[in-house]
């Protein structure tokens, strides 16, 4: 049995002793914690987690929708440091633990992206509006919002007709405070110092809110002020192995290496500042103005050294190297060849004066600076009018968002010319890999020269203007059954502008493959060594020798130091960069390879969709959308059995999308026509002619589309404590902005002669799909919850989603006419059209056992399991240009991001004066990509759980000290390569046990 389904097997039977319990507790209750009718009865004002659970199950039980709910009763309360960290204690919500799907190689910091339902379809909104980032383009990146400012977080996984489209697999709301959410004058604050192990760096961040309400001449005014300065750092290290290629050995057989064994130590760092401001008034009782505005600015850097074996595929074989299920697993590599040399146990000779024999393992190295300036700013008008039997409201939001990014990597190599050869022991096919770089001291700055740089740029915008407007009317009361009907209409502007470069790649002076220069007979050597001060005096300062100090916590002994870019060349800039290495990148062949990295400027029109980037160039989305909405709700007491209560309404949206786009037209044959005769030109000379231009510039491209999402909610009400729901609705997912790109690139096929054109894929192209419709699914819940305490519950729901339209790669048939020659290509795009069900099961507990006596009936148990299984559907290739993703994502794979089993059990403890929670979340192995970065292969995260925890005091009735812990058993982060019967493990990452120290204070 595999471990994932033992684990499984755990989860379910610790999910039904869990019910178990939590049907037995509450008879126990009644009677143990019931008091006597003599008893005076004194009121009990419940704060912390009590408090915050007890807020959470009531808005889940009076909802008029299926929803889950996080609170913070107290101020900055929320369970965990972060939004996305807090959000995974939800049931069926999980975490995807790495910055993006692609870029398994690193973890996020603060929880990752957000899935619902084992689908990442999620909606963002704060205070029930829409809200984005430009560095998503739909959604939000929750790293960039501060948990202190949030009152609350609701999932919604099955929506009524007043709700804003969307979300198929949920819709995630954060919610900020209010002045008039207060009874009284409110000033508090929260600091705290949080510290990492790996780290071994501690940061300092807090927030403060003021909130008061006074009653004027005008009318009732409340104002509320909040900010929040939050500083964190993070350490990961990590070893990988990228995907295992194919190896003929020398008998003929075939065994599987790895392309690359590297490893790497990353330090990211970030500042986030917030504001939240609300001003309310209330002029009259029936009237409430509010005023809502926010802003948050986030600034991670990161920097990140990595050395690494290259090549490792066409290392020659050697005699007790170690195989499980024909992969390398260990053994010792030693000796060198370049792809199509043939193997040479005695190295590469190089020719000239300095000639010799290239010989060892390839041993290389990089330094890689990262830096993100991320702003997003909501401000909101909302007007609530009451006028008898009429409730109105309407609605004015305006979001801007701004996305920065740099990335710039400088990269170094041991020279294998005159240095003794290298060789590497490995072991990675168990549970803690080695990897041993040894055959020469590798600390001499002499023995490395500059290699290659490589940078890219992003300036990403996106702003959206909304209104609504809503009206209630009411029925009296001697209407029985109909409660009220709602109807409401709202309109957006969205536009979404990215500038993005592709990955400027380029060499500095020298790497494997070009090492010596031969010029009518005379070799010259380009590579410049780190010690080497005669091309750029100030350049040598600039390498550090670098040992991975304490790598993995010392549990992992280090593969081998390296001499490396230092931090200071990286981080300062591209330019000032390029003013130490132009000298040597301008140094003309021979002497120097005569081309050579310079850095980007933002000059987007030189830039365009390929397969290292599907966004690269300047591109300006226009989104407008209209929706209307009926809703009625009804109800009865005695009717039925029980009594009853729902809506069932309709919404009605229309989206239109606007852009210009870009035709690349095929590149023509330089010369002439090189066929025998005039007559076989024809074919060739066609594709000149069409081909004259280059580029067909503003093409109009967008399309419209509309959707009918019909939604019924009906609740019956069992008894006082338990009730049961059905839920059914049709939801919407609009296409990413990505995806729509409206760029196109064409291709005329000749086969190897040049003239005659190929007779099976002559006219081809790839592109993107501005004309994508939104992926629908139609859904329905059903669920049973029994509350039989304040904070006690026990829930669980049903669903099942059928999903039409997914989106995936196919080919299509587009003509253009140019210069009078007209071509019909068979076009790869992204297309909709495949179906899937997505079907499973989710159950929670909770519960403070108050018949306990004495001091133990402080405790108590939050518990969750989700189970989710699919059928049909497609994987999405990122990149469209890039074929190796768009074939992988056609592979037989389950959904990306989608674990079978994932569920959260913690501890809580809360009595005179202490709060604790010991919480530990555990999710199942999921696919994370079909194709990551520079792998282009199937990569899977294992099984994972974490331990968190925390433990507050009341110093007074108004302070509270307390510590928080993440991953406290420092888990380790395993990743998976390829498919099928052939799964290695290929990444093992080690990240911060983190620890903070908390004061919070309210007055």
């Amino acid at each position: 049995m595999s471990q994932g389904k033992r684990v499984s097997k755990f989860a379910l039977s610790l999910g039904v002793s869990v019910i178990a319990l939590g049907v037995s507790a509450p008879a126990l209750a009644q009677t143990a914690g019931q008091p006597d009718q003599a008893t005076e009865v004194e009121e009990v004002v419940i704060t912390g987690i009590r408090a915050s659970l007890q807020s959470a199950q009531e808005i889940k039980r009076n909802s008029e929708v299926i929803v889950d709910s996080i609170t913070a009763v107290d101020i900055g309360a929320l369970p965990d440091r972060s939004v996305s960290e807090a959000l995974q204690r939800i049931s069926g919500v999980t975490l995807q633990r790495t910055n993006e799907a692609r870029d398994p190689a690193r973890l996020a910091a603060e929880g990752g992206g957000v899935f619902i339902r084992g689908l990442s379809w999620v909606r963002s909104e704060t205070n029930g509006r829409d809200i984005f980032s430009a560095r998503n383009g739909r959604g939000l990146s929750f790293e960039d919002i501060s948990a202190d400012l949030l009152a609350g977080v609701d999932v919604y996984k099955n929506p009524a007709a007043n709700q804003i489209e969307g979300g198929v697999g949920g819709t995630v709301n954060l919610r900020t405070r209010l002045p008039f959410d207060q009874a009284d004058r409110l000033l508090a604050f929260t600091t705290d110092y949080n510290y990492g192990d790996m780290m071994e760096e501690g940061y300092w961040s807090g927030s403060a809110i003021f909130s008061d309400r006074w009653m004027t001449g005008a009318g009732e005014i409340g104002l509320l002020a909040n900010i929040s300065y939050s500083s964190v750092g993070n350490r990961t290290n990590s070893i990988t192995t990228d995907r295992f290629d194919p190896v003929e050995q020398l008998d003929g057989s075939t065994v599987f290496h790895p392309k690359y064994l590297g490893w790497r130590d990353g330090r990211w760092e970030q500042e986030r500042t917030a504001v939240a401001l609300a001003l309310q008034w209330s002029p009259t009782a029936d009237l409430t103005l509010t005023f809502q505005g926010f802003h948050s600015e986030a600034d991670p850097t990161n920097i990140e050294r990595v050395a690494g074996i290259q090549d490792a595929t066409t290392l020659c074989p050697s005699a007790g190297l170690e195989y499980q299920n024909g992969v390398l697993v260990g053994g010792t590599l030693t000796g060198y060849h370049e792809g199509g040399w043939g193997c040479w146990p005695t190295g590469n000779v190089v020719g000239g004066p300095q000639g010799g024999t290239m010989e060892g393992i390839t041993y290389d190295g990089n330094t890689r600076y990262g830096e993100d300036h991320k702003t997003t700013s909501d401000y909101a008008l909302r007007l609530e009018y009451s006028a008898g039997s009429w409730d109105f409201s309407g609605d004015v939001q305006y979001v801007e968002s701004t996305a920065d990014i740099l990335s710039f990597t400088v990269g170094t190599q041991r020279s294998m010319l005159g240095t003794a050869p290298l060789s590497a022991m490995i072991d990675i096919g168990g549970g803690v890999p080695r990897i041993n770089v040894t055959g020469d001291d590798l600390n001499r700055a002499s023995d490395y020269y500059w290699g290659f740089a490589m940078d890219h740029i992003e300036a990403n915008e996106a702003d959206s203007l909304s209104w609504r407007g809503d009206a209630t009317y009411h029925f009296d009361a001697s209407n029985e059954w109909i409660r009220n009907i709602s109807f409401g209409y709202r309109a957006t502007d969205k536009t979404y502008i990215t500038r993005q470069s592709n990955w400027n790649w380029s060499i500095l002076s020298a790497q494997y493959w070009g090492f010596a220069n031969e010029d009518g007979g005379v070799w010259h050597y380009p590579a410049v060594y780190l010690d080497d001060s005669s091309p750029s005096a100030g350049l040598p300062g600039h390498a550090e020798y670098y040992g991975f100090n304490d790598f993995f916590r010392g549990d992992i002994a280090v593969p081998g130091g390296f001499w490396l870019p230092s931090a200071s060349l990286v981080s300062q800039g591209t330019q000032y960069a390029h003013g130490l290495l132009s000298p040597i990148t301008s140094r003309p062949w021979p002497q120097g390879q005569g081309w050579g990295w310079a850095p980007l400027v933002p000059d987007w029109d030189n830039f365009s969709p390929n397969p290292d980037n599907p966004s690269g160039g300047v591109t300006r989305q226009d989104e407008e959308t209209q929706a209307a909405y009926a809703m009625l709700r009804f109800g009865h007491d005695t009717a039925l059995p029980w009594a009853i209560d729902g809506n069932v309404g309709v919404r009605f949206v229309r989206t239109e999308t606007a852009t210009e786009g870009r035709v690349q037209l095929p590149v023509p044959s330089a010369g002439a026509c090189p066929a025998p005769t005039p007559e076989q030109c024809a074919a060739f000379n066609a594709a000149q002619q069409f081909s004259q231009g280059g580029v067909l510039d503003a093409v109009p491209a967008g399309g419209d589309y509309s959707n009918i999402l019909p939604s019924l909610n009906i609740r019956a009400h069992l008894s006082p404590e338990v009730q049961l729901r059905f839920a059914a609705s049709r939801a919407m997912v609009r296409p990413d902005f990505n995806q729509m790109q409206p760029y196109t690139d064409l291709r005329i096929n000749f086969t190897g002669d040049g003239f005659t054109l190929d007779p099976v894929a002559p006219f081809t192209g790839v592109a993107g799909n501005p004309n994508l419709r939104p992926i629908i699914a139609d859904q329905f819940d059903l669920s049973l919850e029994w509350y039989f305490a304040p904070q006690g519950s026990l829930t669980g729901v049903v669903f099942y989603k059928k999903v039409q339209d997914y989106i995936y790669s196919g080919v299509s048939q587009q003509t253009y006419t140019n210069n009078g020659v007209t071509y019909t290509f068979d076009v790869t795009q992204q297309q909709n059209g495949e179906e899937g069900t997505v079907r499973g099961f989710e159950i929670a507990y909770q519960q403070f056992f108050d018949f306990l006596p004495g001091w133990l009936n402080g405790f108590g148990v939050q518990a969750n399991y989700t189970y989710i299984d699919s059928d049909g559907g497609a994987n999405t290739a990122v990149n469209i240009f890039d074929p190796d993703q768009v074939d992988a994502a056609s592979l037989a794979l389950p959904l990306e991001g989608m674990s079978p089993s994932s569920y959260n059990i913690a501890a809580l403890y809360e009595r005179h004066g202490v709060s604790a929670r010991l919480a530990w979340n555990w999710r199942e192995q999921y696919l994370l990509t079909t194709s990551a970065a520079n792998i282009e292969a199937p990569v899977w995260a294992e099984d994972y759980g974490q331990l968190d925890g925390s433990i507050f005091f009341d110093v007074t009735e108004n302070v509270k000290l307390g510590v928080q812990g993440t991953n406290l058993t420092q888990e380790r982060t395993i990743l998976r390569v390829g498919y099928g019967d052939r799964m290695p493990r290929y990444s093992w990452v080690d990240t911060d046990r983190r620890v903070a120290v908390v004061l919070r204070a309210r007055f």
